[in-house]
């Protein structure tokens, strides 16, 4: 399977290192410590993102700091985020009408995902995310944006794993990534989200904390296969969250409806018929975007029953 090389993953580090300070300025110094970069190395890459109008350098004291094209390739992604969400807020009160649950609109903004809108129902809010919250997209959360995505985004998102994933799960997880882009929608557990949203509060000043956190973090970690919605299942079932893309034109997902806080005692057959109704409520608004959904070639090669591509797509 294709690793990124190295200039690309220290390239990928510095831009993300001053995107987390975007109001500070460093020097060359500042930044090779803080990466552990050989200072040679940094300078020639830092003079290169400069020449490229990703970064500025500042003339009086020789720092860095975010440049021009950077910052409009946020802003472009933003923007394409926003005018969805213009169209994308019709639908969102038709499904929380329809179905009487929750509807959030999020966004991946580089490597955290943003909630961009919501529509409540009156129901408590079990881990509430509030407009604007940003929580980073590592595995094994964020399948709704990955699934469709070429191979490199998808290695480079594995590759945030802590602690690194070995090739067997790597593998597993794009085996669950096609299980995603087949049915259209991500499903998570009530179990899942607990363990994502309360489990700071839940072990804070305990003893043990740490010993616990860890066991339960690895256990998140492995637990990373897609729902299966059985509609034959008349027991109730665990859904806590189900998520849908939405296209742009260019195939690259602009936002991302979900639902959650569903009626209690729900069948699979109840489960299913909230889930198609959100992705049908996504697909018409990729249609009104005129977007389209790609093929990744990684999922050409696990439909057709071989081993992974070896190169990106």
């Amino acid at each position: 399977m294709a690793r990124p090389a190295p200039s690309v993953e220290r390239t990928v580090k510095l831009l993300k290192f001053l995107a987390d300070h975007p109001k500070e300025r460093f020097s060359l110094s500042d930044i090779a410590r803080s990466l552990d970069f050989n200072k040679a190395t940094c300078h020639a890459m830092l003079i290169e993102l400069v020449n490229e109008g990703m970064l500025i350098r500042h003339p009086a004291d020789k720092t860095y700091g975010l440049g021009p094209a950077l910052v409009n390739l946020g802003t472009a992604a933003a923007l394409d985020a926003h005018e969805a969400l213009d169209i994308a807020k019709a639908e969102m009160a038709a499904i929380h009408s329809d179905l009487q649950v929750s509807c959030v609109a999020a966004s991946a903004v580089g490597p955290d995902m943003v909630v961009m809108a919501r529509k409540d129902v009156d129901r408590p809010l079990f881990g509430y995310l509030p407009v604007g919250n940003r929580s980073p997209i590592v595995p094994p959360y964020g399948k709704e944006f990955l699934a469709w995505a070429r191979e490199a985004e998808v290695e480079a998102w594995l590759d945030r794993a802590d602690p690194a994933l070995s090739e067997e799960e790597r593998a597993g997880y794009y085996r669950e990534l096609n299980a995603v882009r087949l049915t259209g929608y991500h499903a998570t557990t009530f179990d899942q989200a607990m363990m994502l949203a309360r489990i700071v509060e839940m072990l804070h000043g305990l003893p043990g904390a740490a010993e616990l956190q860890g066991a339960i973090e690895e256990r998140a970690r492995r637990r990373h296969d897609q729902v299966h919605i059985d509609p034959e299942e008349d027991a109730p079932t665990a859904i806590m969250a189900i998520r849908a893309p939405i296209f742009g034109p260019s195939g690259r997902i602009v936002l991302a409806l979900g639902i959650g806080q569903f009626p209690s005692g729900l069948s699979g057959a109840e489960v299913q018929h909230f889930a198609d109704r959100l992705v049908e409520g996504t697909r018409r608004v990729t249609e009104t975007l005129h977007g389209n959904e790609p093929f990744p070639q990684w999922a050409r090669s696990i439909e057709a029953g071989g081993r992974l591509a070896a190169a990106s797509t």
